[in-house]
């Protein structure tokens, strides 16, 4: 007698995320512009603005990308996405994703290219996706500040892009509860990023799976079927 409701329910949440993106995202869209029109006209004539003012603006404008970020992780949570392949170079991918991604200024990059540069078949902005969500956790973890590696390797099957960290690791070395939805640990946030980020491996064939380094930190690797 619950299968109807229970076939319902995941259709049910993919239709209120539509409506809850569209009428959250046109305000954000429309407070972005007004924004725009407001630090334009303040800084008209080159008059340099009032640091309280720049500071509330950017408060704002930092609460706007996060609602965005918020809205895009559960449509990507609930929508079946048709992955648009194409032969891509790892090293190219991977240092796409480490220029991109928004770190803090007290988190340093660094990238390691894998001498073959192998090519994957891809969806380009689906893999971004899941390097940021890796890269993105790996910043949260160190919240004073760290480095952070993204390197590529490969075997005759497999290429692998990983991003490592220098902070504490995996609490309890559960490696796997990351990926759970809804899963976080961080006082912002909806806890979706790692759990796409895998879907998203998976529908190209490949994996996303994490560890904790010996001697400390975590790392996070996407591997993907290669290209012969």
């Amino acid at each position: 007698m619950n299968k109807p409701e229970t076939k319902e329910k995941p259709d049910l949440l993919k239709r209120m995320s539509s409506v809850v993106s569209h009428e959250i995202r046109n305000p954000l869209a429309i407070i972005s512009n007004s924004l725009y029109f407001i630090k334009t006209k303040l800084s008209a004539g080159g008059a340099a603005l009032d640091p309280k003012i720049v500071k509330h603006i950017g408060i704002i404008e930092g609460e706007v990308r996060h609602s965005n970020e918020v809205i895009e992780e559960m449509l990507a949570f609930t929508r079946a996405r048709e992955l648009q392949r194409v032969p891509l170079p790892l090293n190219s991918l991977a240092g796409e994703a480490a220029a991109a991604c928004p770190l803090p200024p007290e988190v340093s990059v660094k990238t390691e290219p894998d001498p073959a540069d192998p090519r994957v078949d891809a969806d380009k902005d689906a893999v971004l996706y899941a390097l940021r969500q890796a890269l993105l956790n790996a910043a949260q973890a160190m919240p004073a500040g760290g480095a952070v590696t993204v390197a590529c390797s490969s075997d005759g099957s497999t290429a692998r892009i990983s991003v490592s960290d220098s902070g504490p690791g995996f609490a309890g070395g559960d490696c796997d509860k990351p990926f759970e939805a809804f899963y976080t640990t961080k006082p912002r946030g909806i806890g979706l990023g790692l759990n796409v980020a895998r879907k998203f491996a998976e529908l190209h064939g490949g994996a996303l799976t994490a560890e904790n380094v010996p001697g400390g930190g975590a790392r996070v690797t996407l591997a993907l079927p290669r290209l012969k």
